[in-house]
């Protein structure tokens, strides 16, 4: 009898092991814990440099020239206005740029920057104010400028299209030969008289471009400005000649192309 009880008792131990078994839960693969990884923001300063290509046009208006000893060019010769368009003033620009960005909720970004630029754009030009001379030989150029500028765009996660417009200022030179003819009317180069003028011009700016962040720091730029340095009044004293000089009304305009890295903070 006890061999009895003894095999009920295992033959009840062994089906309570097995359905206690049954009802316990397989281990479940956990899920994978989400990363969170921020939006890009265009909020923050950043500094870089750029390299491009401008061109453009001076003219000088109301030209006049003045001999005032009465010596190597036509004697008193007062001569009437010209006006002079020196064409294509093209060349090369670079710089470096720094600016603050704010971008809001909307995606709406505002901003503000500087830049300064050196250039080699400049152009020359010669000819007759009159049948009877002087002969003029003159060259403009833009030494450097820089703007301050507002800039408004919209960001597109990491790319950004904006506007810009705002304050420029730049350096114009300018030179100027002037010869009396000889017997053939042909330039008389030992007649020369010459100077030369700088003025720091002021006018305004406007443009726009793209950027793309291609790390959370570091963005490129495309960038397109229209630079109007205004009219300024010039005034060319010539060596040699005392008391000549040449006065004139002068500007410039300029379209410049560049790109441009940066890098965020």
């Amino acid at each position: 009898m006890n061999r009895s009880l003894l095999l009920g008792a295992a033959a009840l131990l062994a089906t309570g092991t097995a359905s206690l078994a049954a009802d316990m839960p397989y281990p479940v693969k956990a899920e994978p814990v989400a990363v969170f990884v921020p939006a890009f923001s265009w909020t923050g300063l950043y500094l870089g440099g750029n390299a491009g290509y401008a061109w453009g046009e001076s003219k000088a208006t109301d030209v006049l020239f003045f001999d005032s000893t009465g010596g190597v060019f036509t004697p008193g010769g007062l001569f009437a206005g010209n006006d002079v368009n020196f064409g294509n003033m093209d060349g090369w620009v670079a710089g470096g740029q720094i600016g603050y960005n704010y971008q809001f909720e909307n995606n709406v970004v505002l901003g503000v920057e500087a830049d300064f630029q050196w250039t080699g754009a400049e152009e020359g030009i010669a000819f007759y104010a009159t049948p009877a001379g002087p002969y003029y030989q003159s060259s403009a150029e833009l030494e450097w400028f820089g703007t301050v500028r507002a800039r408004l765009g919209y960001a597109f996660d990491r790319l950004l299209v904006y506007g810009t417009g705002g304050f420029a200022y730049g350096k114009v030179s300018s030179s100027t030969t002037v010869f009396g003819l000889d017997g053939g009317g042909a330039p008389d180069f030992t007649t020369a008289a010459g100077g030369s003028h700088d003025n720091v011009n002021t006018g305004w700016t406007v443009g726009g471009g793209l950027e793309y962040a291609i790390t959370d720091n570091w963005i490129l730029r495309g960038e397109y400005l229209y630079v109007d340095l205004g009219e300024s009044n010039v005034t060319t004293y010539l060596a040699g000649t005392s008391g000549s000089f040449v006065s004139a009304k002068a500007d410039l305009t300029s379209n410049i192309v560049r790109a441009a890295i940066s890098y965020k903070f």
